[in-house]
């Protein structure tokens, strides 16, 4: 089957439901109730918080499903009034508001049909009021009122449009009316028009388009909501600050994997209205958990993303007569060329239209999402520019922690698309390919791992660079071993990321040394690793042991060193101790002896290289402050740990740690982990992440 065949023509074969959106419904009716509840306070003249206007406002992400939401959410209120929003009713005031809700008529207005309009073009505030008009007639499917007659009806006065608009629908005096704006972003080009307010020098639409419905909401039983704004938290931020409107976000987060099984299982075809998507694309032995995985895996949860991604695979199985029979095979599919381009066709105009001071931040965002550095609502790239804001503007997605805290989502969908940048640096090929071959749940399952991956990356270039550097050429005095390994390895290469298959307890103060794998899992991944020389790092860096690995070769004859390195990130004053480092290698030597090497001593060596932000001074004075390798046959720890045959254990003092983070790098990580075990790009500084990655494209 050629691509044409195969992923050319994308047919919409299915309804799909929307899912998991209890949390955006809750929030935005409970905005919605504060407007009915603060109606009368509203037409107060006051500068009180309490006496703004708050409007619930979902900042453009494409894909995102805010469209959908806004066509949905009267009926998600339906569906949810019982469940999640009972709760919201939780006294009789808010009972009424959500019982009268579930009453409302939504008029849906798309804002790409604003234009100038007679008999006043000039006037942005007449543009809304027709276009709403224009809207409920053609809802109704009423002959369409002339311009010059809804003027004279309205007389620009927001009673008399309500009143026509009750009127049109054919609603009760006392009956909600929801308006929902879609695609507000128009104005960015629109409002060039219009004749609009003046604020410190500068023309702002979205200023005269929330004052305008502010008037609106002065009346009463009218609401609404806004969507589709790129650079939403700039708009926002400047509203409250000189009006009298509150936006408050809808966070329409991407679906997490146990959503994607309901959206799957929930979901019909059109035409054979009894069959399930997931009993159509699902074998016997391919769950629909499987499925679920897959898709989240390549399209992040991002629901546009998610329904294209269906229709393609329903197109190829129904083309083929045949289901997937297993999550490698449906993998398989994802991973090709065509299926990518063609799924994330809608999604790239952004991407591909990226202006420069954009485009320069794409190699921050990568570490960002790879390393998973958290960031806030808030936190500035500079004076006028909010990193929330620029992640939309590079067509990225941000993942919700909490309601302020997000991280950036990079669906894998999209990387093909961006390697293809002819502009693209190395380190941001290296960043992608990583992002590429890590698995899904890196991303949604662990804490922010960015020593480990600085010192990953760094391992990346010392291992593959061509040129002399002082690190390479200590491991070689200190080790024999590494003394005959071939370097330079093959050049630089994506970080390869891998899965945990760990079944041991979680570990505790009580519960230290815990085997972190079982004897057959330990195989797979050791001779896994043994395959070909590039650098690992595992999933749960913060939990298993080691952190990185990479297997090095001999040039001249048939002999192979698997290295280790745990990353000891100690930001306080003890240090790290012969107790954490004996623990490191009953993990990872012991084990890796016992299983692998005890059976092929000739042709295996095994190296632990500790990397600690800073040792014990028991430690350092062992040293004799300088890195050190304990090879076979020694005793470590006060004689309590003995390095197997065939094994090195590498300690590095603190001086020599900084050959692969420097010391103002470590500063700033002390400083940031000294105050969270999962600190944010707040508590790193934007600095930071900069000096992070202006150190990698100096090794370049």
């Amino acid at each position: 089957m050629s691509l044409g065949e195969k992923w050319g023509v994308l047919r919409d074969t299915f309804e799909p439901i929307v899912v998991d959106r209890e949390d955006d419904v809750y929030h935005v009716t409970d905005t919605l109730c504060e407007l009915y509840r603060n109606r009368r306070q509203l037409r107060v003249e006051t500068t009180g918080l309490n006496y703004r206007l708050s409007v619930p406002f979902a900042p453009h992400l494409f894909g995102s499903g805010k469209t959908t939401f806004c066509r949905s959410y009267l009926e998600l209120v339906q569906r949810f009034h019982e469940t999640s929003l009972s709760s919201f009713a939780s006294d009789a005031s808010r009972k009424e508001f959500l019982d009268k809700l579930r009453e409302a008529v939504l008029l849906y207005v798309d804002m790409r049909h604003l234009e100038p309009t007679d008999p006043k073009e000039k006037s942005l505030k007449w543009a809304v009021y027709y276009l709403i008009i224009k809207t409920a007639c053609l809802q109704v499917g009423i002959p369409m009122m002339r311009k010059t007659q809804a003027y004279e009806t309205v007389e620009m006065e927001a009673l008399n449009l309500v009143t026509l608009l009750r009127d049109i629908l054919n609603m009760r005096t006392d009956q909600f009316l929801l308006v929902a704006f879609d695609e507000v972003g128009v104005l960015d080009t629109r409002g060039q028009y219009f004749d609009l307010e003046v604020n410190d020098g500068r023309i702002r639409p979205y200023n005269d388009f929330f004052g305008i419905l502010w008037e609106l909401c002065l009346e009463d039983n009218v609401f609404f909501i806004v969507v589709g704004k790129s650079k939403g938290l700039s708009i926002k931020n400047y509203v409250a600050s000189v009006s009298k409107v509150l936006l408050h976000f809808i966070s329409l987060s991407p679906l997490n994997s146990s959503s994607i099984v309901e959206f799957l299982e929930k979901s019909h075809l059109k035409v054979q209205t009894q069959s399930r998507v997931c009993d159509i694309l699902c074998n016997p032995s391919f769950s629909v958990n499987e499925l679920a995985e897959a898709l989240l895996e390549y399209t992040g949860g991002v629901p546009g993303l998610l329904t294209r991604a269906v229709n393609m695979l329903l197109n190829y199985v129904q083309t083929r007569g045949q289901s997937f029979g297993s999550k490698d095979e449906c993998l398989s599919c994802m991973k090709e060329d065509g299926f990518r381009t063609v799924c994330s066709d809608p999604f790239v105009t952004r991407i591909s239209t990226l202006d420069e001071d954009t485009r320069s931040l794409l190699d921050m965002l990568l570490m960002m999402a790879l390393y998973r550095i958290p960031f806030n609502v808030n936190d500035r790239l500079n004076s006028g520019s909010y990193l929330f804001d620029a992640v939309t503007e590079m067509g990225l997605y941000r993942h919700p922690i909490d309601m302020n805290t997000f991280q950036v989502l990079f669906p894998k969908v999209f990387i093909g698309i961006f390697e293809e940048l002819t502009s693209l640096s190395l380190l941001e090929r290296i960043l992608l390919g990583s992002l590429n071959i890590e698995p899904v749940d890196c991303f949604f399952a662990s804490k922010c791992r960015v020593f480990e991956g600085i010192v990953a990356l760094r391992l990346v270039w010392i291992l593959s660079s061509k040129v002399r550097n002082e690190f390479r050429e200590l491991l070689g005095r200190l080790s024999a071993i590494w003394k005959d390994m071939k370097l330079p390895i093959n050049g630089p290469s994506p970080l390869h990321y891998m899965m945990s298959v760990s079944h041991g307890e979680a570990r505790s103060e009580s519960n230290k040394e815990r085997k972190t794998y079982a004897s057959n899992e330990w195989n797979e991944i050791i001779h896994g690793a043994l395959c070909f020389d590039k650098v690992y790092i595992p999933k749960e860096a913060n939990s298993y042991s080691p952190d990185i690995m990479f297997k090095l070769q001999s040039p001249v004859k048939l002999k192979f060193l698997m290295v280790g390195v745990a990353c000891k990130g100690r930001w306080k004053s003890e240090g790290i101790g012969w107790s954490d480092i004996i623990e490191e290698a009953k993990k990872f030597l012991k084990p890796v002896y016992d299983q692998v090497l005890s059976q092929a001593l000739e042709f295996y060596h095994c190296m632990l290289i500790i990397v600690s932000t800073k040792l014990a001074l028991n430690v350092a004075n062992e040293l004799g402050n300088q890195s050190r390798c304990y090879t076979s046959g020694m005793l470590i720890g006060g004689n309590s740990f003995t390095i197997p045959p065939n094994c090195e254990l590498v300690i590095l003092c603190e001086s020599d740690v900084e050959m692969l983070i420097d010391r103002e790098i470590l500063n700033g990580l002390e400083r940031a982990f000294s105050t969270s075990d999962r600190p944010v790009l707040k508590n790193f500084g934007l600095g930071l992440v900069q000096r992070v990655r202006h150190s990698f494209l100096s090794w370049q």
